[in-house]
């Protein structure tokens, strides 16, 4: 190794050996002292013997403020000298101390160490209670709450929107107090009371998950549009109407205002419910009557209208269709009837009938009696429900009908077989109770084209009155035959078919109109149904006696058949090894018989039971042969037995050859 080499290796040497001299001198001398970097409660101890950590911490408590930073800039102090803060030390310098590793200190030269000593620092906690009090953000009326995040005002354009949650400057004053008491143990210098959430936060701000569904909820609502149609006219609900049905409540659930929304369907009621309005009518008269108000007409279900309108909201559901209605008309609009309806003048005691516009019946009619104080009411009117053959009751009567078509509780029309004229004056000194009584023609003719829910429009107009009707019905010649021919009918028995043939051939050469006037109608078709009922029954039973018949003759075959059979198994006798025909012969007839011939073979166990016999004969007799056999088997192989034995004996007898 060259001079200058060794030199320079002699330096780095020496230079390690000083380093590690200071290294370890260091070490030790950290072993009394606190380490680089090291802050005891927010002081700075770096190199500080205990002691001199001591004066520092009880210097800094001297001096210590505690600055709080409030919420909307303003900033308030507690100082140490307003609480007695002091410091007391006892063994927690020293346990720091030991904790250390003096040997680390080239590191804390780097990056220090904070601890904290809490014991260490104490103070006056009523003297802190009063410092408290006194500041300006603990002042009830300096404060103001926070409020929730909310829904905008509803607009067209964005629906709704979450408005932010209002920071308030309330104090949790439990957190508030704790934050305070830690910092001055931890000889904080401040203390940002909003970062260390001493203030009362809003329950639900813009960001928490019920107020987002709170908004998704609401837009859900506003977004749907429901679409009532009225004939031609229709109302729409819509974001714009919605909106005021919103409610939210503290807990920002959100649901419909159902009274608001009670009170719109019914509005809507009030706008398109026709029943029991009053109805301008174009009578056939050419004259335009004011038909006063009645059950005929549209009508909403307010009830089921609001529920299902409550559905689509809930859903999200666009709907475009009718409301629910308990009552419908033929159309919307003034004209609610539409053109098929019954058109009844009680003043001409005439009425029409008319469908899709189209003339189906006229008539007259007899109404309720005024004398009696049954006068038939006007009004608008719907058919409820139609029903043949009825029989209306009231006090002291019972009248069957035969076509029955209320319209105004108790009151319709109906046929009136003991009426023999209509129309006129009749009605007010003879009139019925109030229903409108017709020719079972007109009745039955209506009643075959008419519907239930029909509208009929019971009105009077002056100067229509009809008093010639009467007089007309009573010369009507033609139609009385045809009453007579009817009457002339009698008991209905299988001979009278001569008698009803004749009435229904004068009946129907009559023209429409004089038909009106046959007033026992019902009596002819009630002669005609009674007459196919004697038919159908003659030809039933002539058909059922033909049917017995049949089967008699069918029974006397199968007794016949079954009676060879008999003898045949008869004829069998005592079962021998001989019977096979006999048996063969009986089980081949009777396998021959129908179901209902064999039915009749009293004998049949007898066969059976021969046939049992003759298996076992056979089956013994089979036996009996096997054993045979085999004795005979045995016997044989005895005897060739024998022969091998004797065998040898005659060949040893034979002399011998020399």
């Amino acid at each position: 190794m060259s001079r200058k080499k060794k030199v320079i290796l002699i330096a780095v040497i020496a230079a390690a050996a000083v380093l590690a001299a200071v290294y370890i001198a260091m070490a030790m001398y950290y072993r009394n002292r606190f380490l680089p970097g090291t802050t005891i409660n927010s002081v700075s101890c770096s190199g500080m013997t205990t002691a001199e950590a001591e004066d520092a911490l009880v210097n800094e408590s001297d001096i210590y403020v505690l600055t709080l930073i409030e919420r909307e800039g303003e900033v308030e102090e507690i100082s140490g000298s307003d609480i007695s803060l002091e410091i007391t030390f006892g063994d927690e310098l020293e346990a720091l101390l030991e904790q250390q590793n003096s040997y680390a200190w080239p590191a804390k030269l780097f990056y220090g160490e904070s601890v904290k000593a809490e014991s260490m620092i104490v103070y006056d906690e009523d003297e802190l209670d009063n410092a408290l009090e006194k500041l300006i953000c603990m002042d009830e009326s300096q404060m103001t709450d926070p409020e929730n995040a909310v829904l905008s005002d509803y607009t067209e354009e964005t629906g709704y929107e979450l408005i932010a949650a209002t920071e308030g400057t309330r104090l949790d004053e439990k957190k508030f107090r704790a934050a305070v008491a830690a910092a001055i143990t931890g000889l904080q210098s401040e203390l940002d009371l909003a970062e260390s959430g001493c203030y009362v936060e809003a329950e639900y701000n813009e960001e928490s998950g019920k107020a987002l569904n709170m908004l998704d909820t609401a837009n859900q609502y506003v977004d749907t549009t429901i679409t009532y149609e009225f004939g031609s006219s229709a109302e729409v609900v819509d974001g714009s109407l919605i909106s005021q049905w919103i409610l939210v409540d503290d807990d920002m659930n959100v649901t419909l205002d159902t009274e608001k929304m009670a009170e719109y369907v019914a509005g809507l009621a009030d706008s398109y419910n026709t029943t029991g309005q009053s109805k301008t009518f174009m009578t056939s008269y050419g004259t335009t009557v004011t038909v006063p108000g009645g059950n005929y007409g549209w009508k909403i279900d307010q009830e089921s209208t609001l529920a299902a309108l409550s559905g689509y909201l809930e859903n999200g559901e666009n709907y475009t269709g009718d409301v629910v209605y308990s009552q419908t008309a033929a159309s919307h609009g003034d004209t609610d009837y539409g053109n098929t309806y019954v058109e009844i003048n009680l003043t001409a005691q005439h009425l029409w009938f008319y469908k899709d516009g189209n003339l189906v019946v006229e008539s007259d009619f007899v109404s309720g009696s005024v004398a009696a104080g049954n006068s038939t009411p006007t009004g608008a009117y719907r058919i409820s429900y139609k029903q043949k053959n009825a029989v209306l009751r009231g006090q002291g009567y019972a009248s069957p009908v035969s076509f029955w078509m209320p319209f105004n509780g108790g009151i319709g029309l109906h046929d009136a077989s003991w009426r023999s004229s209509f129309g006129g004056t009749i009605y007010k000194t003879s009139g019925s109770h109030g229903c409108i009584n017709l020719p079972y023609s007109a009745a039955k003719a209506i009643y075959n084209s008419i519907s239930s829910g029909d509208p009929v429009l019971v009105y009077t107009l002056a100067g229509t009155e009809n008093t010639s009707v009467t007089a007309e019905a009573a010369d009507n010649s033609s139609a009385n035959a045809v009453v007579d021919a009817i009457n002339a009918i009698g008991t209905v028995t299988l001979e009278s078919s001569s008698a009803i043939i004749n009435a229904r051939g004068l009946y129907d050469a009559l023209s429409e109109s004089d038909r009106a006037y046959v007033t026992n109608y019902g009596t002819l078709q009630e002669a005609e149904a009674a007459y196919a009922a004697l038919v159908a029954q003659h030809e039933a039973e002539a058909a059922a006696a033909e049917e017995a018949a049949a089967q008699e003759a069918a029974r006397q075959e199968a007794q016949s058949q079954a009676q060879t059979v008999i003898s045949a198994i008869d004829a069998i006798g005592t079962v021998t090894m001989d019977s096979s025909g006999a048996i063969s012969s009986a089980r081949s007839g009777y396998d021959a018989l129908s179901d209902t011939a064999k039915e009749y073979v009293t004998n049949y166990s007898i066969l059976t039971a021969a046939e049992s016999t003759f298996a076992a004969l056979q089956a013994e007799q089979a036996q009996q042969q096997q054993e045979a056999q085999q004795q005979q088997e045995v016997q044989q192989q005895q005897e060739e037995e024998q022969q091998e034995e004797e065998q040898p004996e005659q060949q040893g007898e034979q002399p011998e050859t020399e």
